[in-house]
């Protein structure tokens, strides 16, 4: 897949293909400053979908995308900040197919695009195995992968059942002694320091910091659960 992100914005374009890059594999991010080079770019690249910083520092926005409606139908989507329900419309007038607050919500972001990229190319409409744990954190349970900040962590194939387990009953607390049965067997149902060691290790893996967790926390004297998204 093909984008392009137009903007000077060099923190935004940093967090836009990082978040693509968590969901799509074999991504080509291009970008420009100028929104007066947008039609020449979208020419090069051929995109699939396009970004765009608001306000551009060198055009009208608006103009840019009437510009590009005439000859193209690509999705594009606006990251702004403090835009009135008037500039809203305009933009959405002029060709816009969605808008996004600034600063960017990567949960938000790969929402819109896959959702866009889903109609554009007729894509029929299928449950996503790429779990969100936090903004940053994704767990894939057809590919056994994880990804923390758009880079891949290793985890162990007991590492991973342990995670997938919490993640599938998110909300809920699973009591050690269900971790311990379903993870390994009955025979270490009692072996919490097992348990606690595997928790370590996941949570030094996916917690911004692993001794005040905020993704898999504990119930003392009951278990651990996984965190809702809030």
């Amino acid at each position: 897949m093909k984008v392009l992100i137009i903007g000077s914005d060099q923190k935004d374009i940093q967090d836009i293909s990082l978040c693509l890059k968590m969901r799509y594999s074999g991504i080509e991010i291009k970008s420009a400053e100028r929104g007066a080079d947008a039609i020449g770019c979208i020419d090069m690249v051929s995109p699939d979908i396009l970004f765009i910083n608001f306000p551009l520092l060198d055009a009208d926005i608006g103009e840019v995308l009437l510009n590009i409606r005439k000859y193209q139908d690509i999705p594009i989507i606006i990251f702004s900040e403090n835009v009135s329900v008037s500039e809203k419309a305009r933009l959405l007038e002029a060709g816009a197919d969605e808008l996004i607050a600034k600063p960017i919500n990567c949960i938000e972001c790969l929402s819109v695009a896959n959702a866009l990229l889903r109609r554009t190319f007729h894509l029929p409409f299928k449950q996503e195995q790429s779990i969100y744990l936090n903004e940053r954190v994704v767990l894939n349970l057809d590919t056994h992968e994880l990804f923390v900040s758009g880079k891949r962590v290793h985890l162990t194939p007991i590492e991973f059942r342990l995670l997938a387990l919490l993640t599938r009953n998110r909300g809920l607390v699973l009591t050690y002694q269900t971790l311990l049965e379903r993870i390994w067997d009955a025979t270490y149902s009692s072996d919490l320091d097992l348990l606690k060691k595997y928790i370590y290790n996941l949570r030094s893996k996916i917690e911004d910091h692993p001794h005040e967790p905020q993704i898999i926390v504990t119930e003392r004297g009951l278990g651990y659960k996984l965190n809702k998204l809030i």
